[in-house]
């Protein structure tokens, strides 16, 4: 007990990822090929889904 009273507070800005990654030119084109795939199986993933609820 004594640990969890001595334990620092969490803030906002200790879960925020850095940023740098996002401008990676490889982080966008994931970012493009994850979207295109979304927009081209994403109704058909939602129907499945759909079906089984």
């Amino acid at each position: 007990m004594e640990n969890i009273k001595n334990a620092p507070v969490p803030t906002a800005t200790d879960a925020t990822p850095p940023n740098s990654y996002e401008k990676s030119k490889a982080y966008q084109d994931f970012i493009n090929v994850l979207s295109q795939i979304i927009e081209k199986h994403g109704a058909e993933v939602l129907d499945e889904i759909n079906r089984v609820v």
